[in-house]
């Protein structure tokens, strides 16, 4: 094949992959807001209430939908976070590299079974005091605590122009205080999220 022939084949391939990522980039794809709306406030055993994302947090999840709650489940206080990246995907970062960031040293990341697959329980000490957190991607079917993993299902989901089903979400649990939580009783108690 003569170079000239390669040469049009390469450049006609990158012009086509080029249009192509505008297109999938422009093309509106439904958000999680459904899914997150529909999560109850209330519930047997847990209390739950909306609380404000801060400033701070509005400008590192710019284009993202963030749902904050201050929870109590059966005595056990937390707060939940979960980031939907329809509107910004790069605002959904692996929560390991946060964690590390915010000058946090993970001390244990475990996989942690959950109702609908596996999340992280993840340790972690900042200047002699511990915290812990509970993290895992879901589209609704499946639950995920890859990092990895999410990144491959959004770009698939965008590639596939929504067709190959919901947005991943990042669900995230914090404890208030530095008592420590039983996540397997604190699911449990809140079927609702678990199901998420």
């Amino acid at each position: 094949m003569k170079t000239s022939v390669k040469m049009g084949l390469l450049w006609g391939s990158i012009v086509v992959a080029v249009a192509a990522g505008a297109a999938w980039q422009f093309y509106p794809l439904a958000d999680a807001s459904d899914r997150l709306e529909a999560l109850p406030l209330r519930g047997l055993m847990f209390a739950s209430e909306n609380v404000a994302v801060s400033q701070v947090e509005q400008n590192i999840f710019t284009g993202a939908t963030v749902l904050k709650r201050y929870a109590q489940v059966r005595g056990q206080k937390v707060v939940l976070t979960i980031i939907d990246g329809t509107g910004n995907r790069h605002a959904v970062h692996d929560p390991l590299f946060c964690f590390r960031g915010a000058g946090w040293e993970v001390l244990d990341d475990t996989q942690f079974p959950i109702e609908r697959g596996e999340a992280r329980r993840v340790t972690l000490a900042k200047q002699g005091e511990p915290a812990e957190a509970l993290y895992w991607f879901t589209d609704g079917r499946h639950a995920f605590g890859s990092a990895m993993e999410y990144w491959g299902r959004t770009t698939w989901r965008r590639l596939s122009l929504g067709a190959s089903g919901n947005e991943p979400v990042l669900v995230m649990l914090t404890p208030v205080d530095a008592q420590p939580i039983d996540w397997q009783a604190l699911l449990a108690a809140w079927p609702e999220l678990g199901a998420f």
